[in-house]
């Protein structure tokens, strides 16, 4: 990472000196003459004799010129690609992602589709509050003796206001650099990485055989992070990267070791493409023993300005006048963005039990008015409610196949939702209810099967459909 090197020309003190009286106030232009290579001697008698255009003039002076050259010469921030751009108002960015919707089997049922339609049904949502976390500022001492020096010499302007800004600039860049570098350590800190195993690829005895091992896995899981998973994210929040979207970030030793047409491959993109994708960061400014490289987008970063300006203050006490740079920011990174870090310490393989059903509860009868029953009305509907028991005391499990089984009338049945329709036809003078747990375990196998059964009265009258019965004729009065 080195200084940029600047491609602007130069300017004479004169150029300088007419720059800044051409957008000056009209004060200034009043008691400042035009400067000439000839007269340069009597512009800067009349600066410093007349405080105010001498103020006017170290304000342009490092305002519109120092900071353009000391912006094209100092040293750049190689993160400063991953900001968002100012924030014109307020000081907080709000950061939210909403998960996946769950899914509800189709049933035509009357009462099934008023539920749903005047129902509440809320997804997920999770949201991040970030707010303004660096107020720095910089602070350069201007005094009359050194801008008189500066004078003497035909570029001494340009050469004394780039040296002396081109600190003010580099220790800004470098200050903001090393902040967004340590969000990669504070969000290992809180155990927000997603952690792979790879060979050591940094040492000078790595071999051909831990880089292509270490590629191998990097190209899984580009591929991996393509697809909706919620496990590559501290919020647990369902999402995906595209491999265009995806950025690694390397150390100079982990870089080395491995060619840039390796690094194309696990990208699926072209060699010309990998930079500008592969970013290298000094081990040491990660701050996380063992860290390789860290795979994630530029989302990871929620970085924005909120304020960046310059102000003076002249002190007579000293003839000098103090430069003032401020620069707040919101530094930040994401929970909810893939980001996975690749590492040559030993990762801990976190077991996951699989919620196993264990049971399925009494099966319960509720009519229209909630109220449980043990026997039903022809022509009537119920709800069917069992609870599926499981094997940890948070898992939801709520999936339960429903059926009436026996001699009944095929216009009595349960759908989908559980809602039992007796028909008012049916002859039989019970049913049996039964349900059944529907549970594949993670190895795609299903499993044991767990039933309920209940068994209801049936009574009330019997509607008579065919043949239809003719009416009863009433005696006359």
């Amino acid at each position: 990472m080195a200084v940029v090197t600047s491609n602007l020309k130069p300017m004479s003190n004169a150029e300088v000196l007419n720059k800044i009286r051409k957008r000056a106030s009209p004060d200034y232009r009043n008691r400042i003459p035009e400067a000439t290579q000839a007269n340069i001697n009597l512009t800067m008698r009349k600066l410093m004799e007349y405080r105010p255009a001498r103020n006017e003039f170290i304000d342009a002076l490092v305002n519109r010129i120092g900071l353009v050259l000391a912006r094209n010469k100092s040293w750049s921030n190689p993160l400063a690609e991953f900001k968002s751009g100012m924030l014109d108002f307020g000081s907080t960015i709000e950061e939210y992602h909403m998960g996946l919707i769950k899914a509800k089997s189709y049933d035509s049922d009357r009462e099934t589709g008023e539920r749903n339609l005047f129902g509440t049904h809320r997804p997920e949502v999770q949201s991040s509050f970030h707010t303004i976390n660096r107020e720095d500022k910089y602070i350069v001492t201007i005094d009359n003796p050194t801008l008189k020096r500066a004078f003497l010499e035909t570029n001494g302007l340009t050469s004394f206001i780039d040296q002396t800004m081109q600190a003010v600039s580099t220790s800004d860049n470098w200050d903001e650099f090393l902040l967004t570098c340590q969000l990669f350590s504070e969000y290992e800190f809180n155990n927000g990485f997603f952690k792979v195993h790879i060979p050591d690829n940094r040492s000078l005895t790595s071999n051909e055989q831990d880089a292509k091992q270490a590629l191998r896995i990097m190209r899984t899981m580009a591929d991996n992070l393509t697809f909706l998973s919620t496990k590559y994210n501290p919020a647990g929040m369902p999402m995906f990267a595209d491999r265009s979207e995806l950025l690694l970030f390397v150390t100079p030793e982990f870089n080395a070791a491995l060619d840039v047409e390796a690094l194309a491959g696990a990208f699926n993109i072209s060699s010309a493409q990998v930079h500008g994708r592969i970013i290298p960061i000094p081990a040491e400014q990660f701050g996380i023993d063992g860290v390789q490289a860290i795979m994630t987008t530029k989302d990871f970063f929620v970085i924005a300005d909120t304020l960046f300006e310059t102000a003076q203050m002249y002190n007579p006490d000293a003839l000098q006048n103090n430069q003032f740079l401020h620069h707040h920011q919101i530094i930040s990174a994401s929970r909810f963005v893939p980001a996975i870090m690749f590492t040559s310490n030993v990762v801990d393989v976190i077991e996951i039990t699989p919620n196993e059903v264990v049971s399925l509860g009494a099966i319960t009868v509720q009519d229209r008015d909630g109220a449980t029953v043990t026997d039903v009305t022809r022509g009537e509907i119920y709800q069917l409610i069992a609870d599926v028991v499981t094997t940890l005391e948070d898992g939801t499990l709520e999936v339960v196949r429903w059926e009436v089984t026996g001699d009944h009338s095929i216009l009595t049945y349960v759908t989908k939702e559980g809602v039992l329709h007796v028909s008012g036809t049916e002859a039989a003078t019970g049913l049996t209810v039964v349900g059944t747990t529907v549970w594949i375990d993670p190895t795609g196998v299903e499993t044991e099967q767990q039933t309920s059964t209940k068994t209801l009265t049936v009574s009330g009258d019997k509607s008579i459909l065919w043949p239809v019965p003719e009416p009863v004729e009433e005696p006359a009065p």
